[in-house]
Order: structure tokens, then sequence, then C-alpha cells
């Protein structure tokens, strides 16, 4: 496989999810004071989150009564790796206690992947002086 469709695989919105879940992964989740287990991961609820907006429903709430429809969960398995979608309280819970900054190194992994594969040129400003 040569080095351009390796690139181009990357570049796909399932290669950047890929990546962007394989960081989630790596966060490592708050204990619960209580000592309480949770079913569902915390790469989950994170993912579940990033497709909401990428799903492009309009309210957590929405996501919440739609998260089990078949169609859906068929999308946020094979899009997002998610296996089971958190209900709206338990992604409020588990997603308050992070770190906003633990999230930066995805921003930062697509942010090289897209510059790598010079997407960005199109979209470069030029000033005539």
């Amino acid at each position: 496989m040569g080095l351009h469709v390796i690139e181009k695989k990357h570049l796909s919105a399932q290669g950047m999810l890929t990546k962007v879940r394989s960081i989630f992964k790596q966060i490592e989740p708050l204990k619960d004071p209580r000592g309480a287990k949770t079913e569902i991961s915390l790469a989950d609820c994170l993912m579940s989150a990033l497709a909401l907006f990428g799903l492009k429903f309009p309210s957590l709430l929405q996501f919440n009564d739609s998260r089990n429809d078949e169609v859906i969960k068929h999308n946020l398995k094979t899009l997002y790796d998610v296996e089971k979608a958190p209900d709206d309280t338990t992604m409020r819970q588990r997603l308050d206690k992070v770190d906003p900054r633990s999230l930066r190194p995805a921003f930062s992994a697509i942010f090289s992947i897209i510059q790598r594969g010079k997407v960005l040129e199109d979209y470069r400003f030029l000033l005539d002086f």
C-alpha cells in the first residue's frame, strides 16, 4: 500500500475518528468517591458526545431519546466505535469531571493529520500589500 493511500485513509472521517478514540481511551477517568462502578467507558461517553455534534443532534435530550434507535446504534458503533451510549445524566456526570485540557491531544492529532495531508492548503489567507 503506497504512502498516498495510507495518508488518504488517515484523512477519512473513519481514520480521524479512530485516532480520536485512541486518544480518548488514554484519558484517565476520575474515581467515583462512592466507589461506584460505571458500566459505560469514559471513551464511549466522550465519543458519544462527539457523535452528538457529528450526527447533528439539536440537543442532548434528542440524542438521549434516539440513542437506542437501531440506525443510531449502528452509526454509533460503526462510525464512533461506541459499544454503549450513555444516557444524558450519565454523560453529564462523567464529562463534567473531565479536565478539558485532556482533550487537547485529540485536537492536536487531528490538526496534525490534516496539516500533513495538505488539506489546509486551500484555506490559506494571503495578503497582498
